[in-house]
């Protein structure tokens, strides 16, 4: 009983969220079944009692659903079934009225004019034309004798006020969408500007990263300001008993209507002022202004029209020496203003300037948070890298996080060769429509670079220990950053910081980007921070990568040692027993080693090994395996190399070998070797019994005169 509860809830769940979809078609059936038979739409059918009440139930069960929007409900779906009802319930009221000849058939016109005026998604509007066009076909099919060219009739109408709401309606809709877009920008511009003029923001554009950010505390803050300069003014002006207070403001040098309170419908309808008029004074001398029996000639510069203004008293509101607006009350009434009023407009005035310095104070704080967390997950970032390659990765994608740019290098520096080399460079400007194709070449040009310390923004970080440019001002295209041979010529914000670990100067990092003013002075500290982490991970990471040679190479000869060639040698083989290819392994030791030792010493016989090391590793590709097997023995594996091919590099060896000249304090001397080769899966198919194979063929060498090669194959 429970699994078949079970089972009986779940369809009532589906027939509940398809109960649209079902109704819908049962509904399409009853149609098509009115268009068969003549009399399924007679008053009284139980079959048409029954859909148009089903159906009705359903259609307002629909509407309700969209008269309470939820926007974490809403779907496609509910779009979809909402108009194919409405479609649907048009065509039953046309099929119950007298089919195609119905009154109310010219309804059909309107839904396909309007309804493409609601879509959310084009294939949406796809589906409720193909609709109305099947159950047109579908409710005309019994219309008599001319019937089809009645349907082609009324499909042509459709269509035309369909073509008609997509030419004209349509193009009404884009435009007011454009009209309201360039409204929001335009009011976006404005919030900035003021946010600019109350120094909440640097006058610089926002960073891409956080443009949103950016735009939501400012908007904030400037919501804030106007509030409670609203509040004050209203509340002055009615204690006060004034006919207009207003609030000036200084924005690039020019006073600007930001707010006023006011009886008066004389006010100047845009925030500029054609002239400071009789405040002309106060701007050069800020002090506050009582002017008394005025006339119409010299009106506050507020007003766009005459007004009997007789009293005036401008107060200036100040920070430091410089000027930021002016606080403006004044009468019509020939009262003037007493010393205890002066006081209270200049308290108004300070509690203005401190409504600003709140705001900006907490813009300030919000800001800094973000960046301390942008460097927090910097530090995360490079914090996780060991080696030289995940360090560049995620230090490029630190610093994109703080400050966007179009291209950065990492450079380090020699100073006994005084020389820098580029390690790494990203260049996320490679995109860019307008100067991609030059960032792209700059970034290629720059790869591997190795310059000399010259005159450079680079050489003169690297030497003042410090970053540069020193101001974040715009770079000429001919700056030499780098030196006299790359130029950054898409660049107008070049950073150059030094990559200091101590006293010593590990190298630099260098940022780009087209846009001016990238690179201010708040996030050329947070970078200078990263810079010293960026330092101590490249430290890191090379001690990390010294370690990791030490563990696999060899002390002696720098040639990798028995138990990582033991892991490589694994490797290949696992490759080529996939992949069905070959590989042959050559086994050497230098012929009488033993009495090289006793006779020239131990640093000699060191020396030897170290002079037939290089000559291995000299020859060998970088496929290849060169390892120190043991003592004076060497293993070479030579990967897609058969035994015949391995035989003739191994004898070029053995030649080069015997031709050099060794020097001690006895005289010159020479050494020979003698080499064993094997080769998979001739020889042998495990890794043990080529190595086995490969030290048989050498000892054949030793026992037949020494200094020769010999093959596995050619064993007796």
């Amino acid at each position: 009983m429970t699994t078949l509860a079970r089972t009986l809830h779940g369809l009532r769940l589906r027939a509940r969220e398809r109960w649209s979809l079902l109704v819908l078609l049962a509904t399409w059936l009853v149609l098509a079944v009115g268009a068969a038979t003549p009399t399924a739409f007679d008053e009284g059918s139980p079959a048409l009692a029954a859909s148009l009440a089903v159906f009705a139930a359903t259609l307002v069960r629909a509407l309700a659903r969209e008269l309470r929007p939820n926007a974490a409900t809403y779907s496609q779906t509910h779009e979809l079934e909402l108009g194919l009802l409405i479609i649907t319930g048009t065509y039953l009221l046309i099929a119950v009225t007298g089919g195609l000849a119905s009154p109310a058939h010219p309804l059909v016109y309107a839904l396909a004019s309007f309804l493409l005026l609601l879509h959310r998604a084009r294939w949406i509007a796809g589906v409720w034309l193909a609709s109305i066009a099947l159950l047109e076909v579908a409710v005309g099919w019994s219309s008599g004798h001319d019937s089809g060219a009645r349907i082609a009739f009324h499909l042509s109408y459709i269509a035309f006020f369909a073509a008609g709401n997509l030419l004209i309606l349509g193009a009404l809709v884009r435009r007011l969408r454009g009209e309201h877009a360039q409204r929001l920008a335009d009011e976006l511009t404005h919030i900035r500007q003021e946010a600019r003029d109350f120094r909440l923001v640097a006058a610089a554009a926002p960073r891409k990263s956080r443009d949103a950010e950016e735009a939501q505390l400012t908007q904030s803050a400037v919501h804030a300001i106007h509030e409670q300069v609203a509040f004050s003014l209203e509340l002055i002006r009615g204690d006060l008993e004034l006919h207009t207070c207003a609030l000036l403001w200084m924005s690039e040098e020019e006073l600007v209507l930001k707010r006023a309170a006011s009886a008066s419908t004389a006010l100047v309808g845009a925030p500029e002022l054609a002239n400071p008029g009789v405040l002309a004074g106060l701007l050069r001398n800020p002090r506050t202004l009582v002017l008394k029996n005025m006339s119409e000639k010299h009106l506050p510069p507020y007003y766009g029209a005459p007004v009997a203004v007789t009293d005036l008293c401008a107060v200036p509101l100040v920070r430091g020496e410089r000027l930021l607006g002016v606080l403006c009350a004044d009468r019509i009434d020939a009262r003037p203003f007493t010393a205890a009023e002066q006081d209270k407009l200049t308290a108004a005035a300070q509690h203005v300037l401190r409504t600003v310095d709140h705001e900006r104070a907490f813009i300030t704080a919000m800001r800094s948070r973000y960046e301390h967390e942008q460097l927090y997950r910097a530090s995360e970032l490079l914090s996780g890298a060991l080696g030289l390659e995940a360090l560049y990765g995620k230090s490029f994608e630190a610093i994109r996080a703080i400050a966007p740019y179009d291209l950065a290098a990492i450079s380090t520096y020699d100073e006994h060769a005084e020389a820098h080399r580029v390690l790494a460079v990203d260049v996320p400007g490679d995109r860019d429509p307008t100067h991609g194709d030059g960032w792209r070449s700059i970034a290629e040009s720059l790869r591997d670079r190795v310059f000399e310390h010259g005159s450079g923004l680079v050489a003169m970080a690297t030497k003042n220990r410090h970053f540069m440019p020193a101001a974040d001002e715009r770079v000429e295209p001919e700056t030499v950053v780098f030196d006299v041979h790359t130029r950054l010529r898409p660049a107008q914000s070049v950073l150059v910081l030094p990559l200091l670990h101590g006293e010593k100067v590990l190298g630099t990092l260098t940022l780009a980007a087209a846009r001016e003013r990238q690179f201010p002075r708040a996030t050329r500290e947070i970078l200078r921070v990263l810079s010293h982490q960026l330092s101590v991970g490249l430290q890191n990471a090379r001690m990390y990568r010294a370690m990791e040679e030490r563990a696999t190479t060899d002390g002696l000869t720098g040639l990798t040692n028995h138990r990582a060639f033991q892991e490589r040698l694994a490797q290949i083989h696992a490759l080529a027993e996939r992949t069905g290819r070959n590989f042959s392994l050559i086994l050497t030791d230098i012929d009488h080693f033993k009495k090289v030792n006793d006779t020239y010493g131990h640093p000699i016989g060191d020396a030897v090994l170290k002079r037939v090391a290089a000559v291995f590793a000299g020859r060998a590709r970088k496929v290849d395996i060169v390892a120190r097997y043991g003592g004076e023995e060497f293993v070479l594996v030579l990967p897609d190399t058969d035994a015949e091919g391995a035989a003739i590099f191994a004898n070029k060896l053995r030649e080069e070998v015997a031709a050099q000249t060794m020097t001690s304090d006895q005289g010159p001397f020479a050494v020979t070797v003698s080499m064993g080769v094997a080769e998979y899966p001739t020889d042998g198919h495990a890794t043990a019994e080529l190595i086995e194979r490969a030290d048989q063929a050498l000892y054949h060498c030793k026992h037949n005169g020494r200094n020769c090669v010999t093959r596995a194959s050619q064993l007796p």
